[in-house]
């Protein structure tokens, strides 16, 4: 009977190492944007995959959507036919269901499907351009050339929809649209900013208690070096605007990049703060600040970290944020721990001179279309916080450094933008996601980096662990004959590994243990 009981283990066991690895041939255009991890909270319950598995002529390719469980057993396959044109943007997964932006260059639209988990489509929304929309959209949102651009517009709601975030026209006016697409029943509503200029720029910073968060920064005219800043908030049922704060009235210009619920129920929006008289494109800027703002737009608190004075006490910064051989700092993430204690997950970038631009800039006499610099992006940084914003500890982990080339104009932008500009229109970090448990007694940061050593010289994929008070570091080497690897969330201590062979036409997926 012991013995029986043995192989039925040896044999459950195999199948599930079986089912840790899967494969998917006759792939073509695999896209970086179509695929994902399908996430409730914290919990990866899964995974999807969307791909063109055949061409059917000169006009019209077979597309394949597979969604997969979190041992990567396939749950379900969904098959159909549709143009060449057509490009898969973005997906995004809100706890219960999963959104496609498909874009169809000679139609001029827009169109978001909305599936279930089941691969069931529920919903569909189409949204048509105008040719100066379609040109303006070009040459901003959709102005990644690379096929495996990223592209973020899109936002999941936990179990009621999206929120889409694009740029605009609005007659002469350059703006910004924001969308809702409801997973629940066909409903979806529209909203522009009801503002005269000439240029807005709209940030999602997150939703709480039925609103929706947008900083929003109003340029006076497209060559404004001084443009105001504000949160406005719109409601998630109506899409009507239901206030609007300025964040320069105050002590300090405040700079707004994100937005996190803590374990106490309020929301905290964080970025960047100056003072009151200095432009924050042209401006290198104080420190950090944190706001509590409750859903009518009232800051119930506010807390002010300084370059050189509190953050200064545990690492070497200088008074305009830059610390030494790290550059400025992008924060990533916000996340509070069962103890009360809040954690910061932030990367280092600064500016240094392009060899390329400046060639480009010599041989075209100053008509070419590249920047004399270029971003390098540098280590990562965890701060710890009490559950006052108050600085107890931060380390920097090193990693090798990259750099992204930037275009024409952009020798002068202040770092908050250009840190926005790398994480979201040229994937320019390292960071790849932080994962918690439910009851948020361990968190996992998780980043990819470069090895060149005697043993070993290729990508890695590293994280820093937080385990009930103690922090360990871990690396996979992630080097194979694959094309280009990706990184996805798994099972706490695992990860999974998407690997792209263009040459072979497929694509691998499989899940790696971490220590």
């Amino acid at each position: 009977m012991r013995k029986i009981i043995f192989i039925a283990l040896l044999f459950v066991l195999a199948v599930q190492l079986q089912a840790q690895k899967i494969t998917f041939n006759n792939v073509h255009k695999p896209l970086r944007a179509n695929y994902g991890a399908i996430r409730e909270g914290s919990d990866v319950k899964g995974y999807y995959t969307f791909y063109a598995s055949d061409k059917i002529d000169k006009k019209n390719y077979e597309w394949t959507l597979q969604i997969l469980d979190d041992n990567l057993k396939s749950l379900k396959q969904l098959k159909f036919q549709d143009s060449k044109d057509v490009t898969v943007l973005e997906t995004s997964f809100n706890g219960s269901d999963l959104i496609f932006l498909f874009y169809n260059e000679d139609a001029r639209t827009l169109e978001y499907q909305i599936y279930g988990a089941d691969a069931k489509k529920k919903h569909s929304y189409t949204r048509e351009m105008t040719k100066k929309e379609k040109r303006y959209l070009e040459a901003t949102y959709l102005s990644m050339d690379d096929e495996e651009g990223v592209y973020r517009g899109l936002y999941p709601i936990e179990g009621k929809g999206f929120i889409s975030n694009m740029p605009s026209r609005e007659d002469k006016d350059y703006t910004f649209q924001i969308d809702y697409y409801s997973s629940e029943k066909r409903k979806q509503w529209t909203f522009t900013p009801a503002m005269t200029g000439k240029k807005f720029s709209g940030d999602f910073l997150g939703t709480y208690n039925g609103v929706v968060y947008i900083e929003v920064l109003k340029f006076g005219s497209i060559t404004d070096g001084n443009p105001e800043s504000s949160i406005i908030g719109i409601s998630l049922e109506t899409g009507k605007q239901l206030f609007e704060k300025s964040t320069e009235g105050g002590k300090y210009k405040f700079y707004p990049a994100s937005m996190s619920v803590m374990n106490d129920g309020k929301a905290y929006i964080y970025g960047e703060y100056f003072n009151p008289n200095e432009n924050i494109v042209k401006s290198k800027s104080n420190g950090f600040a944190f706001w509590n703002v409750d859903e009518k737009g009232t800051v119930i608190s506010e807390k002010y970290l300084g370059w050189n004075l509190e953050l200064g006490k545990y690492l070497d910064v200088s008074s305009k944020g830059k610390i030494d051989d790290f550059g400025f700092m992008y924060l990533h993430k916000m996340l509070q721990t069962a103890d009360g204690n809040i954690y910061a997950i932030g990367e280092g970038f600064k500016k240094t001179a392009s060899a390329l631009g400046i060639t480009a800039q010599i041989l075209s006499r100053g008509d070419a279309g590249a920047s004399v610099t270029k971003i390098k992006v540098t280590d990562l940084i965890l701060i710890k916080f009490d559950n006052n914003f108050n600085v107890k500890e931060a380390k920097v982990y090193d990693k090798n450094s990259n750099s992204v080339e930037l275009p024409s104009g952009y020798d002068f932008v202040s770092s908050p933008l250009l840190a926005k500009m790398m994480k979201y229109n040229y994937g320019g970090f390292d960071y790849a996601y932080t994962q918690s448990n439910q009851d948020n007694s361990s968190f996992m940061v998780c980043y990819s980096d470069y090895v060149r050593g005697k043993d070993y010289k290729g990508s890695t994929f590293n994280s820093i662990s937080y385990n009930d008070g103690k922090i360990t570091t871990d690396k996979l080497e992630t080097k194979s004959g694959a094309t280009r690897s990706f990184i996805l969330p798994a099972r706490m201590g695992s990860v999974l590994v998407y690997d792209i062979y263009r040459k072979d036409k497929k694509l691998e997926m499989h899940i790696e243990k971490l220590n």
